[in-house]
């Protein structure tokens, strides 16, 4: 665009059209970022969830009810060592 016969920075045949044409994947640079950033946060995401699962599962396996009352019988010499770890097998499996 002519501008009392200077030519306006941005428009027309210049500068502006050469970083349209060559400079377009700047803009992707945000999106990619954005993009790499909610990757990340989604497999921090699912370290985290997994670890808490394995530490429910560890606390729940030892409060079984059924492998406490064993472990109880065990102690006070109810059971051999033998009928315990055959108990604790299938308990456990």
């Amino acid at each position: 665009m002519m501008h009392g016969g200077n030519l306006i920075r941005g428009y027309g045949q210049g500068q502006g059209m050469v970083m349209n044409a060559h400079g377009w994947w700047f803009g992707l640079i945000p999106l990619a970022a954005h993009l790499i950033f909610f990757i990340i946060l989604i497999i921090v995401g699912i370290i985290l969830l997994r670890r808490h699962s394995a530490r429910v599962r560890l606390y729940r396996k030892q409060n079984d009810p059924a492998l406490r009352i064993l472990r109880e019988r065990y102690a006070l010499g109810e059971i051999d060592t033998e009928e315990f770890q055959r108990r604790n097998q299938d308990l456990r499996s």
